[in-house]
C-alpha cells in the first residue's frame, strides 16, 4: 500500500509540474503574440533580440511570429498520404457527371477494402488539399418530421446510363422509397416507368419492408395523374390500388422538391452507382449492386437528421407498419404475372419457350413478369434476370450457362472454353 501510495504520489506531482510548464508557456507566448499584433497595429518595428531574452525565447522564433502575422509558422508535412496510390483514379471518378463525394468514397472502399483505412473525413480533406473538391448548391427548406409508420416518399430516378465491362450501354430507371421517420432507403431497378411499373415497384417495396405506412407522398408523374392545364386526374387503377392498400395518396404541390425532400436525399444515394461505370460485368450485377449493395450502405450510415443509421430506426418503425394485405389481392395487380419453378437445366418456361436463370434459382418457385418486350425473373423479391422475348427454344445467358457448367465439371480455363463452346453449339442449331 505504501509502495502504491508513493508512486501515485510521483505521478502526480510530475503531472502538475508539467501543466504547470505548459501554462506558464501559453502564458508567455499569449504575451508574446499580443505585444508583436500591437506593435503591427501601430506601424513599429520591434527588436527581435530583445523581445526574445524578455521572454526567453529564441530571437527567430519571434522573427516567424512577426512575419506571420502573430502566428508561428510550422514547417510543411511532406509525408505521403494513404490516399496517394489511389489519386488517378480518384481524380478519374471525381470527374464524371452527376457523381457525388460520398458516392466516389463508397465505391473505393468496397472495391480496395483491405488495402488501407479508408475514412471519409480524412478522404474529404484529400480531396480537398488535391483541388478536386465537388461543388454542390445547397437548396435550404425547413425541416418536417413524421411519426413512426406515418409516411413513405416515392419517387423515380429517372433515364439512368451505366456501361458494362464489355462496353454495352444499360439504360433504366430506379424507383426509390423512403420512409418519413427512420430514412429507411429502398432502391427497385426498373427498366421502364409505367403504371404498372408504378404499382409492381409499391408493392415490392412494402414487401420488403413487411407492411404499409398510412400515407405515400409522391410528385404528379404521369404514371399516377393525367394533367390538363391546372387540372389533375389520378388514374381510376391507382385510386384502385390505394383503396385495396388503405393507404392515403399524397401528391406534392408542382415544383416543390423540398415537400419530399427526405426522398429527393435518397436520389443522391442512387449517384453512388455512377463510379460503377464501366466496371460491372452484367445487368443482373448492375441490379444487385443498386438494390442491395448501394441500399445496405446508405441504411447503414449515419442520417444527418436523426443522427442514427436507418436501420436502427427502422426496426422501432416496422413496429407501426400497417399489415400487409392479402396475397391475391396483391398479385392481381401484376399484369400476366405467373410463377414457375426452375429446372435441372437452369431454364423457366415462358409461352413456349425456356430462359436461363441463376444456379441459386435450381429447382426453385420464381415469378416471371412480362413487361414490353422483355421478361423479367424475380426470386424472393429480388430481380435475377432479365431476357428480351424470343423465338428460339432455349434462351440461356452467358453467364448461366457458364456457372451451370461449372457447377458440375469444375471452375478452370479449359471449362469456360468448352463451355462457351457448347454455347455457341445451341445458339447455332437454333436451341
Amino acid at each position: 500500500f505504501f509502495f502504491f501510495k508513493t508512486e501515485w504520489s510521483f505521478f502526480f506531482c510530475f503531472s502538475l509540474a508539467v501543466f504547470y510548464r505548459r501554462l506558464k508557456y501559453m502564458k508567455v507566448f499569449v504575451n508574446l503574440t499580443g505585444e508583436i499584433n500591437q506593435m503591427k497595429e501601430k506601424g513599429i518595428k520591434p527588436n527581435f533580440s530583445d523581445l526574445a531574452r524578455r521572454y526567453g525565447s529564441d530571437r527567430k522564433t519571434v522573427k516567424k511570429i512577426w512575419d506571420n502575422d502573430g502566428k508561428p509558422k510550422r514547417k510543411a508535412s511532406s509525408r505521403a498520404s494513404r490516399y496517394d496510390p489511389y489519386l488517378e483514379e480518384i481524380s478519374s471518378l471525381m470527374a464524371r457527371p452527376s457523381v457525388s463525394k460520398k458516392g466516389v468514397f463508397m465505391y473505393l472502399a468496397r472495391k480496395h477494402a483491405g488495402e488501407i483505412n479508408w475514412n471519409y473525413n480524412t478522404f474529404k480533406w484529400y480531396t480537398r488539399k488535391k483541388g478536386i473538391e465537388l461543388r454542390k448548391a445547397a437548396v435550404p427548406h425547413v425541416a418536417y418530421e413524421t411519426d413512426p409508420g406515418e409516411q413513405m416518399q416515392v419517387d423515380w430516378k429517372e433515364n439512368l446510363i451505366i456501361h458494362l465491362s464489355d462496353g454495352r450501354e444499360i439504360r433504366f430507371n430506379v424507383f426509390s422509397a423512403t420512409l418519413g421517420f427512420s430514412r429507411k432507403h429502398i432502391f427497385i431497378y426498373s427498366a421502364t416507368k409505367t403504371t404498372n411499373d408504378f404499382i409492381r415497384c409499391t408493392i415490392e417495396v412494402f414487401r420488403r419492408l413487411g407492411g404499409t405506412t398510412r400515407k405515400l407522398l409522391t410528385d404528379n408523374m404521369s404514371a399516377i395523374v393525367s394533367v390538363k392545364g391546372s387540372q389533375k386526374k389520378v388514374h381510376p387503377e391507382i385510386s384502385r390500388f390505394f383503396a385495396d392498400l388503405d393507404t392515403e395518396l399524397k401528391l406534392a404541390k408542382a415544383r416543390t422538391p423540398q415537400t419530399k425532400g427526405k426522398d429527393e436525399n435518397s436520389n443522391k444515394f442512387v449517384k453512388w452507382i455512377y463510379p460503377y461505370d464501366g466496371n460491372l460485368d452484367s445487368e443482373e450485377e448492375l441490379i444487385d449492386t443498386i438494390e442491395h449493395v448501394i441500399a445496405d450502405q446508405c441504411n447503414s450510415q449515419i442520417n444527418t437528421g436523426t443522427g442514427l443509421p436507418p436501420d436502427v430506426l427502422f426496426a422501432k418503425e416496422k413496429e407501426y407498419l400497417r399489415p400487409l394485405p392479402g396475397k391475391v389481392m396483391l398479385d392481381s395487380y401484376i399484369v400476366e404475372h405467373h410463377v414457375e419453378t426452375a429446372d435441372s437445366r437452369l431454364l423457366v418456361y415462358h409461352k413456349g419457350k425456356w430462359y436461363s436463370v441463376p444456379p441459386e434459382c435450381m429447382n426453385q418457385r420464381v415469378d416471371i413478369y412480362p413487361i414490353e418486350d422483355c421478361i423479367y425473373i424475380y426470386f424472393r423479391g429480388r430481380l435475377v434476370a432479365k431476357h428480351s422475348i424470343s423465338q428460339k427454344l432455349k434462351n440461356y445467358k452467358h453467364e448461366h450457362y457458364r456457372a451451370a457448367y461449372e457447377a458440375v465439371s469444375g471452375s478452370s480455363p479449359v471449362i469456360e472454353k468448352r463451355a462457351e463452346e457448347n454455347l455457341e453449339k445451341l445458339e447455332r442449331i437454333g436451341l
